[in-house]
């Protein structure tokens, strides 16, 4: 007999009261759930009784009989034996759900077994674990049916599996607002174990950053309630929030000359053992996991003022002694207050992974919980012996990080899925099977990565896992939150997305990130990229029905847009300086419109997502341009012209070279651009074996003509012919065919050969190397070695084709994945030439290129090749060391030009040009955007790097705008001061006359936020410059016409990363000292990356009369827009009040 219930039919949900409270409120969510989809109809009639009594099926009921092991014999009688294993033992959060004679049968070989059954149950009848973190409607039904035969059970493969709430200021911002609490409490933290237990995880690292979770108890005493394991992070012990609890509790309790350093004796160490003590006592009647060991507060290092007085290597041992009494002590608590076994774990973080290397001894019973290099690359593996510990391993895994300077990614999370199972698969296979804890930052939006990481804990090593394929996972995770069969198609959205933003975050997006001119415009592959998604995206969304679209920008379509708008922006900032470096003056002035256009795409963006979407319910969650936590990167550098000179036709070849050669059939182009006014038409002839995608037309900024051969087979020469009518100038362009004399997939073309680790024309059968799909760098498969080849008997082998000869130079694009206690090798050969080691000194954070790999997701290992003849050739690629994995290479023939994705296939055509304004009124409703914040930093701003301690004004209009003409004419005058304040725009400089000049031969000039937008700024462009003395480095200089007396120098400028923040002033040729300089002359702070904020740069007293002011930058990149001197105590005029 079939198990269903029709709308308006009564049905009853049967439980014993013998139940636990965590049971009693998922099956409460049951009722409520069951009333979303059918409406009402529910019986009560909780039971006792050993066994139930039949119900009159006159009646008409339908019955749910929930249960665990042990509570009731009636569950036992049909569960107890299918919920255990071959030895008869209970498996831990086992669920069975199954159909008997007409009723559904919800059983748990524990609490937490018997919930996730309920809400396994709850998802099959059609309500989402995100029907409240992702406004996911519920699927209303007539009737849920389920077949006599129905049966179903499972169990979880990782035992401890959850998140880490963290960098969490946007998630406590939305709080205040919405949930009726001052700051993460008791009714948020209801939503949040209601969301983990329907995702069948059990455990949580609560927020630490904004308050402390055990400074209420009702916090604990809820995740007891509901069935939720709480444990802590690697620097907060026996469950105590350092960052929130440690000052307020010795400050209540008077201890005011207490540290929180063990290695000062005494009476110092009672307290801490008082502190912990307690923190023990309040949780004893909870299920947590406690951590043990001691480091610094809020991720500093372990401190021991106490052991200062001896060398490296007597203070490090002492270390390692310290902290196994800690550990001892520690344990002895909690032995002492709880009298039974707990969880407990140690996590070898930072500076305590050395002492943990040089002999620290953890108890065999704790868990050692081991951390990735917080960008998805785990760093080490279990020994042989750490394997067999009783306590197990863990992993502590990121996909949100706010970083050290300038490295972070809290806005949203764009590592594949694909790289989070390979790495956790690994680390599975390798024994850490304890605990899994992943840190989902502020939660939002990162809905995607916390169901996978926790689907993946709950089946990894399962047979027909469905997280084993995730393009198949990711279609099953939107079928079953949205309607229409639109799975597989938005499953190839977000994992393309995914690999392609990767590559570079969006958080870390830079100007020159992207080439646009070497081997092709790489910049505008990725672009149509984003296109394509967009576009596609897109047309999902507005076939949906009303009800799901909010869910669906939520899930899928927020991420797309701001990965889109964000490499526009990117885009066009870098072409409108590559157009003014090339001449193409009116060009550069509309890339720099199209640039500050996406920005403001991307803002309206986010207005949409938090004042509009679900009615603003997420107001206040989602705020990438704000801090904290870090912003994310933002106004690029645009250069617009100074001038727009006489009209002239200019020409530019792909690649930058003087003819276009083919070796095999593809797409190049040529660029026609207009050097100054207004417009010219032209014509161009080609032969007819190559074909053009403009012959005639008008060009006002630039075009690019496409350029095709379709037939390489013979060798051809021939030109193309560009005539500018308004002046009869022609211009002659060199085509030619090469064919290579055999074919070859891999063939050289402008000057490299570009291959893919899995090419149609590699041997991929070697038992020493496996494919993974979705993981190859942009796009494709990663090539990964599943074990050592000692022999060199198994290569993967590639035939490539040289059209010229010489040495060369091999680029091979490596996984960046790590093995800090191990090396990460490969073997490569030529033809049959000896086998040569290519090593990867980036096996660990910090160790050889590893920023630097990070930021790109590759690392990039060179060999110089031996003398190769033009021809065909074979590459052999040998499996050296275990899990060196790689997505393809390049073969530079020349010297090698600057690139990021050299070989990357795509269109090339100019990005489509569309009116982003209209467009964004059209979806997100008419939005006006107010001028950003205005920042003005205190003269001194403490210690703590992570606080807010700028003065914030929020200006409600743009002033109006001026043309690059008012800046050189504001450099043809000295600057004078005006009531007791001088006024200086940065580009006056450009003038370069003896009262503005700029010094060096480096700056360029920039767009910047000021005079509405219309303003520009000075910085040096040219990358990972820095000078250690002013008279070194490239200096502006301003002519000041002084009053005198004392002056506080304002100074309004950008940086991007901490190492551009370095600056230093002078007057009349003599440099300031450091002490009369902000912060010595270094800038960096958490909350001044990414935005133009003043500071008050110097103070110095000035005599009556001339002066000249120099300004260093003492690294490039630091834009420089205004600089304010004053003798009083007043701010810097904002921008409205700046007079023009």
């Amino acid at each position: 007999m079939d198990f269903y219930i029709k709308r308006g039919q009564k049905y009853r949900i049967r439980i014993s009261d013998k139940e636990s409270d965590a049971v009693k409120i998922a099956a409460s969510n049951l009722e409520k759930d069951l009333e979303k989809v059918l409406g009402g109809g529910l019986q009560g009639d909780e039971y006792a009784q050993a066994s139930v009594p039949e119900v009159d099926s006159a009646e008409n009921y339908s019955e749910i009989r929930i249960g665990t092991i042990g509570m009731c014999e009636d569950i036992d009688r049909i569960a107890g034996n299918l919920l255990r294993d071959e030895k008869g033992v209970l498996i831990k959060e086992a669920y069975l759900l199954c159909v008997r004679e007409g009723r559904l049968i919800i059983a748990g070989s524990d609490r937490r077994g018997t919930i996730y059954g309920i809400y396994e149950f709850c998802e099959k009848i059609g309500v989402s674990p995100w029907y409240f973190w992702a406004d996911v409607p519920v699927k209303e039904k007539q009737e849920i049916r389920l077949p006599e035969d129905f049966f179903r059970t499972d169990h979880p493969s990782v035992e401890y599996r959850g998140i880490f709430i963290n960098d969490e200021e946007e998630l406590e911002a939305w709080v205040k607002k919405h949930m009726g609490e001052e700051t993460i409490g008791v009714k948020t933290y209801e939503k949040v174990f209601e969301l983990l237990l329907r995702l069948k995880a059990n455990y949580i690292w609560p927020a630490m950053h904004v308050n402390s979770f055990n400074s209420k108890r009702e916090n604990g005493a809820l995740a007891e309630r509901m069935g939720i394991v709480v444990g802590t992070s690697h620097c907060d012990m026996l469950m105590r929030s350092n960052n929130r609890e440690w000052r307020p509790w010795i400050a209540k309790k008077g201890y005011q000359d207490a540290v929180y350093d063990y290695s000062v004796p005494g009476r110092n160490r009672e307290i801490l053992q008082e502190y912990w003590r307690e923190s023990v006592e309040q949780n004893q009647d909870f299920e947590v996991c406690y951590t043990l060991g001691m480091r610094g507060i809020h991720d500093s290092g372990f401190e021991t003022r106490g052991l200062e007085n001896k060398s490296e290597e007597e203070k490090r041992q002492a270390k390692v002694e310290l902290l196994e009494t800690i550990i001892r002590d520690q344990r002895s608590i909690l032995r002492d207050t709880l009298g039974h076994d707990t969880m407990m774990t140690f996590i070898p973080y930072k500076e305590v992974l050395d002492l943990y290397d040089h002999g620290l001894e953890v108890p065999e019973d704790m868990t050692l919980v081991w951390a990735n290099d917080n960008y998805g690359y785990i760093r080490r593996y279990p020994s042989e012996k750490e394997k067999k510990r009783s306590g197990g391993n863990g992993i502590y895994y990121h996909n949100s990080y706010w970083a050290p300077p300038s490295m972070s990614y809290v806005f949203l999370c764009s590592i594949p899925l694909a790289h989070t199972r390979n790495e956790l698969q690994k680390a599975y296979n390798e024994g850490i099977r304890k605990l899994w804890v992943l840190n989902s930052g502020a939660m939002k939006p990162l809905e995607q990565e916390i169901e996978f990481f926790l689907r993946l804990a709950w089946e990894i090593g399962s047979e027909n896992a469905l997280t084993e394929d995730v393009d198949a996972y990711v279609a099953d995770w939107i079928d079953r939150n949205f309607e229409g069969g639109i799975g597989k198609e938005v499953s190839a959205l977000l994992n393309d997305f995914s690999q392609l933003t990767n590559v570079r975050k969006l958080e870390n997006m830079d100007y020159d990130a992207f080439s646009q001119t070497a081997y092709g415009d790489e910049a505008v592959v990725r672009i149509h990229k984003y296109e394509e998604l967009f576009t596609r995206g897109n047309a999902i969304y507005e076939a949906l029905p009303e009800k799901e679209k909010d869910a669906f920008f939520q899930l899928v379509l927020m991420r797309i847009h701001a990965g889109y708008f964000t490499n526009l922006q990117f885009y066009y900032g870098d072409r409108s300086t590559l157009a003014y470096r090339q001449g193409k003056m009116q060009a550069a002035a509309y890339y720099t419109k199209k640039s500050m256009q996406f920005d403001d795409a991307r803002r309206k963006m986010l207005l949409y997502y938090n004042k509009v979407m679900a009615d603003g319910k997420w107001d206040g969650i989602l705020n990438p341009e704000g801090f904290p936590p870090p912003r994310a990167a933002q106004m690029p550098v645009c250069t617009p012209p100074l001038s727009i000179g006489e009209r002239g036709m200019l020409t530019h070849l792909w690649n930058e070279e003087t003819e276009l050669v083919f070796r095999k059939p593809g797409v190049k182009w040529l660029e026609l651009g207009n050097a100054g006014q207004g417009s010219f038409d032209f014509t161009i002839t080609a032969p007819d074996w190559m074909t053009l995608s403009e012959n005639s037309g008008s060009v006002r900024t630039e075009k690019r003509i496409l350029v095709r051969v379709e037939d390489c087979t013979a060798a051809r020469e021939g030109e193309i012919l560009v005539k500018d009518l308004s002046d009869c100038s022609e211009v002659r362009i060199p085509v030619k065919t090469e064919p290579p004399a055999q074919v070859c997939e891999n063939t050289e073309e402008d000057s490299c050969i570009c291959v893919q680790a899995v090419s149609a024309q590699s041997t991929v059968s070697s038992p020493y190397f496996h494919v993974i799909k979705r993981l190859g760098r942009c796009r494709g498969s990663l090539m990964e070695a599943v074990r050592e080849d000692s022999g060199f008997s198994a290569p993967l082998c590639y035939q490539v084709y040289a059209a010229s000869e010489g040495e060369f130079l091999l680029e091979l694009h490596r996984f960046p994945s790590l093995d800090s206690t191990g090396r990460i090798r490969i073997g490569v050969s030529v033809d049959e030439g000896p086998v040569r080691i290519l090593e990867s000194y980036s096996n660990d954070e910090w160790r050889g290129n590893w920023k630097k790999n990070v930021l790109n997701n590759v690392d990039r290992l060179y060999l110089s090749l031996p003398a190769m003849k033009a021809g065909l050739h074979r590459i052999s690629l040998y499996a050296v060391d275990k899990y060196f994995a790689f997505s393809g290479f390049v073969i530079y023939t020349k010297e090698r030009k600057e690139n990021n994705l050299a070989g990357i296939t795509g269109a090339q055509e100019l990005p489509w040009d569309w009116d982003a304004d209209r467009w964004t009124e059209d979806f997100y409703g008419k939005l006006t955007l107010k001028p950003r914040p205005v920042e003005y930093a205190p003269a001194e701003c403490g210690d703590d790097g992570l606080a807010v301690t700028s003065r914030i004004l929020y200006p409600e209009r743009y002033t109006k705008t001026v043309e690059p003409g008012f800046f050189l004419q504001e450099g043809e005058h000295p600057f004078a001061e005006n009531n007791g304040s001088i006024r200086i725009d940065a580009a006056a400089a450009l003038a370069q006359s003896r009262f503005a000049h700029a010094d060096g031969g480096l700056w360029q000039h920039c767009s910047s936020e000021s005079y509405g937008r219309s303003g520009l700024a000075m910085y040096v462009r040219t990358p990972g410059l820095s000078w250690k003395e002013p008279s070194e480095a490239p200096s502006l200089s301003y002519q000041l016409e002084c009053e005198g007396g004392e002056y506080t120098v304002w100074m309004l400028s950008k940086f991007d990363v901490m190492e551009e923040a370095y600056f230093a002033m002078g007057v009349d040729g003599h440099p300031l000292a450091k002490e009369e300089l902000y912060r010595g002359g270094a800038l960096h702070r958490y909350e001044a990356e990414q935005i133009y904020r003043w500071v008050p740069a110097a103070r110095c007293l000035l005599e009556k009369g001339s002066h000249t002011l120099q300004v260093y930058s003492m690294a490039s990149g630091m834009r420089f827009d205004r600089f304010y001197l004053t003798r009083g105590e007043e701010l810097p005029p904002s921008d409205t009040q700046w007079p023009v």
